[in-house]
This record gives structure tokens, C-alpha cells and sequence, in this order.
């Protein structure tokens, strides 16, 4: 019974850090290139003779929002912080956790 109890626990800790690793990180990627999108407004193109020109106007849209540019530093942020961590625990595992 000790060994059931000893695996399932161990699986349960796997199961978290594959989903936090797994889904996490590259939803969390998502989410800032979504941030980075955010209040843009999409320009139609329309191509005429004299070349392409924006149905929307001269403002065609391509700055993101400030609101939505500082989520994007923060959850790219995030991902430079868990990219740079595994780096660390490749390279000094042993020094670090015996």
C-alpha cells in the first residue's frame, strides 16, 4: 500500500509540472502574441491602379495598444525568466539540487 500511495503521489507531481511546462508555456506565448494584437484595427487593402491603398485611412493600424504592448512584455517576460531557469537547472542541476 506504501508504494501505491509513494507512486501516486509522484504522479500527481508530474502530471502538474507537464501541464504547467507542457500547456502553460506555450499558452502563455499566446496570450502575449494576442496582447501584442490587441486594439489593432485590420486595414482592407484594396488594389486600384495606382497601386494598394488602406480602406481604413492613413492610420492602417500596426501600433499595438499600450495596455496590450505591457502584457506582451510581461508574459514574454515570464518565458525569457522559465527559458533562462531551465538553462540554469540543465547546466547546474547537480551543484544546485545535489
Amino acid at each position: 500500500m506504501d508504494i501505491l500511495v509513494k507512486a501516486l503521489d509522484s504522479l500527481w507531481q508530474v502530471l502538474v509540472v507537464g501541464l504547467l511546462l507542457g500547456a502553460g508555456l506555450p499558452a502563455l506565448f499566446a496570450l502575449g502574441l494576442r496582447s501584442l494584437n490587441a486594439g489593432r484595427t485590420t486595414a482592407t487593402v484594396t488594389a486600384g491602379g495606382g497601386g494598394a491603398r488602406y480602406a481604413a485611412g492613413d492610420d492602417d493600424g500596426s501600433k499595438p495598444s499600450p495596455l496590450g504592448l505591457a502584457g506582451a512584455i510581461v508574459c514574454f517576460t515570464i518565458l525569457i525568466a522559465a527559458v533562462a531557469f531551465g538553462i540554469v537547472v540543465i547546466i547546474f542541476g547537480k551543484q544546485l539540487f545535489g
